[in-house]
């Protein structure tokens, strides 16, 4: 007879073997990580002790080992603002039951040292991380460190806005030193020497003015659906094909949308969501990318829910990735931890650092193409832009600039014909008033939604560098044939070792870093992305439906035969003309053909 699944030999915990007793801490409102610990009790090598969340009420000390369980990262993140005191131990672990790919933790250096560190997948049940250690480490200060690295590096500040919850738990998204407090007349305890902006709440009620902020921190009862955790939910993973029709999502999940079940829709040309669907499970496909077919009333805001109502053939490829990206954008701007904490933000009067400006580098040799260059940069619309246009060998006509720029800052640069192109645009980014930097080039066509779009793959991914592919290229007509569009095989939405030079995104402290830009006449693309590469930075390309490479068969730095563009094994598509994406929001004007 062969043994149920519950049975210790088939535990997903049978090797684990932790010093006991062992900790083991969930969140009472996971169901998932709670009904996989079914059977803990029967496992050799664990004398579990098992608490919720709800049943904390302070420090718990006198453990040989803590075992944190949660359905996947995102959940892990939201917990974590709870953990209390949990005094010295020599092993702490992590299980993630529904997460697909096991993560590594990196161990800090006020950490004892380690002595084994495994991530491995547990079974057939998610993945588990386990760290031993030669002495005691402070268990709170790990599993934090754990639910912080468990999305990879970037972005864990909270922007300048200090959050405490009243008779709630703590959103999702990190927010590890958040205070829980029974009621929110806590909040103003003159005691507290990091007092809360705000206070999210089930109930209203008096806050004293504190010292501290020489204000009352502001009571939120209504701050709308709960956010979905960008970090953990977001496109990286997306394709642009599938396996499979449009799935009901009662047929890939009978529980709650984890990072698992969005896995496995990725396979899917949709999801169709009924209108019971929790709002929670549709944002995190929503935001992830998934293609999602709903119906009835949505709980969201009126752009996602517009995005989410437009007519779209999913059986054409391209209109089904407009429309993802049409809808991931409108849940990241509307509903994401970022989104969520700026509107909390700008209710209590407090700064709050969301999307960051951006310095928008361009040099150019080609005065005939600095107007058209130039309405590419107008136009960008949810992110604050500066220009600082690099004149390369001739002087611009400043009103003339400022004429197509409006009120737009903006900085105009002169340089001798005879300069490097690397030093015009290490001077360009010196001059920049923005500490996050963003190369573009005259001839290409940039959709109004491009800084916004890189800026938001730089918050989820994390990456140093965040591009575009040059997955449209247009190709001016010569003696052989007309005008063409191609569209490129281009992989997008993953960590990669090249994007298009014309969308490079850092910050100025890695360009700096890096010695600026390289004194070379061209190749200065290729320069960065491999001084990042050798510096073990991270790269993220982003979506491709934005951008557009324009090749005219002369007169650029990146020196490629054009039909080099058109190599069979490389072309998805190709029209006659101009035929960027929809996304692109092309103005008639800027049409190479002049809108005709």
């Amino acid at each position: 007879m062969s043994p149920t699944p519950q049975q210790p030999a088939h535990h997903p915990l049978r090797d684990l073997r932790l010093p006991g007793p062992t900790l083991v801490l969930v969140d009472d409102s996971d169901a998932l990580a709670l009904e996989a610990l079914h059977g803990i009790e029967d496992v050799p090598g664990i004398e579990p002790q098992i608490v919720t969340l709800s049943a904390l009420g302070g420090p718990r000390k006198g453990w040989g080992s803590v075992l944190v369980v949660a359905a996947d990262r995102a959940r892990l993140r939201r917990m974590a603002s709870a953990v209390p005191l949990l005094g010295q131990c020599k092993a702490i672990a992590c299980w993630l039951t529904d997460a697909p790919t096991p993560w590594v933790l990196v161990p800090r250096p006020e950490w004892p040292p380690l002595v084994h560190l495994a991530a491995r997948e547990a079974g057939d049940r998610g993945v588990l991380t386990v760290a031993r250690f030669a002495s005691g480490a402070r268990a709170q200060l790990v599993v934090m460190e754990m639910a912080r690295q468990a999305a990879g590096q970037g972005d864990t500040t909270h922007g300048g806005l200090v959050v405490a919850y009243a008779g709630r738990p703590a959103a999702p998204g990190l927010d590890a030193r958040s205070v829980l407090l029974p009621g929110v007349a806590g909040a103003g305890d003159a005691e507290r020497d990091v007092p809360p902006d705000v206070v999210v709440a089930r109930r209203g009620g008096e806050v004293a003015p504190h010292h501290v902020i020489d204000r009352a921190p502001t009571v939120v009862t209504d701050p709308g659906p709960e956010p979905v955790d960008e970090r953990v939910f977001n496109p990286i993973g997306f394709r642009k094909d599938w396996d499979h029709p449009v799935v009901d999502l009662s047929r890939i999940s009978a529980g709650p949308v984890t990072e698992g079940v969005v896995e496995a829709a990725r396979g899917f040309q949709g999801v169709r969501l009924t209108a019971d669907t929790p709002t929670a499970d549709l944002l995190a496909l929503a935001i992830s990318g998934v293609p999602v077919v709903t119906e009835g009333v949505l709980d969201v805001a009126p752009a996602l829910a517009a995005a989410l109502d437009a007519d779209v053939d999913l059986d054409d490829a391209l209109r089904r990735e407009e429309h993802s990206l049409a809808v991931r954008r409108a849940a990241f701007d509307h509903h994401s931890t970022l989104a969520w904490r700026s509107a909390l933000a700008s209710r209590s009067g407090v700064r709050h650092v969301a999307l960051p400006p951006v310095s928008a580098l361009l040099s150019t040799k080609r005065p005939d193409m600095l107007e058209f260059a130039l309405r590419q940069v107008a136009r960008q619309r949810g992110a604050e832009v500066e220009l600082v246009l690099a004149a390369h060998g001739f002087e611009p006509d400043r009103d003339a600039v400022r004429r197509v720029l409006g009120d737009q800052p903006h900085q105009v640069l002169t340089f001798e014909e005879s300069a490097f192109f690397g030093d015009v645009l290490t001077a360009a980014s010196r001059a920049a008033s923005s500490d996050v930097l963003l190369k573009v080039d005259d001839d290409d066509w940039y959709s109004p939604d491009a800084v916004h779009d890189l800026l938001m793959a730089r918050r989820f991914s994390g990456a140093d560098v965040v591009g575009m592919p040059s997955e449209f290229v247009y190709l001016h007509a010569n003696a052989e044939r007309e005008d063409l569009t191609v569209r490129r095989k281009h992989p997008s939405e993953l960590f990669a070792r090249f994007v298009a030079g014309g969308t490079l995104l850092l910050d100025r402290g890695l360009l700096r870093s890096l010695g600026d830009f390289r004194r070379v006449r061209k190749f200065v693309d290729a320069q960065l992305l491999a001084g990042v590469e050798a510096a073990g930075g991270r790269i993220y390309r982003t979506h491709g439906l934005g951008y557009v490479l324009r090749r005219t068969g002369a007169g650029h730095t990146w020196a490629r035969d054009d039909e080099e563009f058109r190599r069979p094994d490389i072309v998805a598509s190709e029209w006659k003309g101009f035929r960027p994406s929809l996304a692109l929001e092309v103005d008639p004007l800027d049409r190479p053909d002049g809108g005709s």
